[in-house]
């Protein structure tokens, strides 16, 4: 049977990979750089060839994603089968492609593959344990190749084995991309998330650039740098204040003109409590009162025997922008904390949602509220120097 199939054209870089003679591939790469059409092709190429690959992505829900874009790109002709439940696509050819995931590395035993493509290798739990204990040896049988492909995800094993293919050891060769390698995607929106990400996310995110601590948007040194030991003795200008939900802590942090920390307090007290303390507060500067949710109507309270108050309400589009406030100042030293709050800047991190999106906050298990409590102040205390305390309101 004669049936002719169009592949997708690769840009220079995904030419580069492609070519590539190596049995083991690394490609670090920046996000919408083009790693997709890499795997596409590699995958459509080698079960014409009667091939049997495996796709290998870190969820189930990423892995229905993938299956659909390749069938599309499959003359129907050519299919034998197509199981949408267990993700796995048979050729007339004899070959097949399977898509297994790292959340079941138990699949793998009994298997073997010409070619295992490894996509979002940094985010597999355990990559070290699933590719040599589970992996790898499904490759045995036919000599077989794989193709490890990331954007990086901190200094992880897929990070190790990069470096191992910098110097093209054990057959291994590596390659790296960053975002602006891409031809099709615009320089000006790469551009444009370079000032909407912190330093530290954008370098590997876009640059391909691992970071020292995953994920964590403040940079480690960045913390170590400004941090201080006692609070500043200057007057407060701006306090902002993180209320307590559930078993969260509730937390007042002051910042002097100068942006360093002069105040902290740090408890867990009943709502009652809370607002006494909170009214015992200095008149002369800002309080700045988290009124998301529950808090609205502890701000409410509040607003109507406290001087000088505010209240901010935690969104989607508000928590990023002062978050990222709260980075860049860090970067320039124009904020200074103490050890409480640098703990809890070395736990914070962002995630990228499927929309795009960036979430901020702390790890599973850990506490953000000294983090937003400071991003609050320091926020406000922006307003302060542009307004000279008039016009407060925001």
């Amino acid at each position: 049977m004669n049936v002719q199939i169009t592949l997708p054209k690769p840009h220079p870089g995904q030419q580069k990979v492609l070519d590539s003679k190596a049995r083991f591939k690394v490609i670090s790469a920046g996000r919408r750089f083009g790693k997709s059409l890499i795997s596409q092709v590699i995958s459509i190429i080698g079960i014409i060839n009667a091939k049997h690959i495996a796709y290998v992505t870190p969820t189930y829900a990423l892995s229905k994603i993938f299956f659909q874009d390749i069938l599309k790109l499959i003359p129907v002709k050519l299919i034998k089968s197509a199981n949408k439940t267990d993700l796995v696509i048979t050729l007339i050819t004899g070959g097949s492609l399977s898509f297994l995931t790292g959340e079941r590395l138990d699949n793998f035993r009994g298997r073997k593959f010409h070619t295992v493509i490894i996509d979002e290798a940094s985010y597999i739990p355990d990559l070290e344990s699933a590719w040599l204990n589970s992996i790898r040896p499904t490759l045995t049988d036919y000599k077989g190749n794989a193709l490890f492909i990331s954007t990086p995800r901190g200094k992880n094993y897929f990070y190790a084995l990069y470096n191992k293919g910098l110097n093209k050891e054990d057959g291994y060769e590596s390659f790296h991309f960053t975002t602006y390698d891409n031809p099709h995607i615009s320089a000006d929106e790469i551009d444009l998330a370079r000032l909407e990400l912190p330093d530290a996310a954008f370098k590997q995110e876009y640059l391909a650039e691992p970071g020292e601590n995953t994920n964590n948007p403040f940079g480690t040194q960045n913390i170590i740098d400004n941090t201080i030991t006692t609070l500043s003795q200057k007057e407060t200008k701006v306090i902002g204040i993180d209320l307590g939900k559930h078993n969260d802590y509730t937390v007042l942090c002051g910042l002097d003109e100068d942006g360093a920390m002069s105040y902290f307090e740090r408890f867990k007290n009943p709502w009652s409590l809370t607002i006494e303390r909170i009214k015992m507060l200095p008149s002369y500067c800002l309080k700045v009162v988290d009124s998301t949710g529950v808090g609205d109507a502890v701000f409410e309270q509040l607003s109507t025997t406290c001087h000088n108050i505010t209240g901010f309400k935690f969104t989607s589009t508000s928590k990023p922008q002062i978050v990222m406030e709260l980075v860049k100042d860090l970067e320039l030293s124009k904020i200074k904390v103490n050890e409480v709050t640098a703990n809890e800047m070395a736990v914070f991190e962002y995630k990228i949602q499927p929309s795009g999106h960036i979430k901020y906050e702390a790890q599973s298990g850990f506490h953000d509220d000294t983090v937003m409590a400071l991003a609050m102040a320091n926020h406000y205390l922006k307003q302060a120097a542009l307004s000279n305390y008039a016009g407060w309101l925001y």
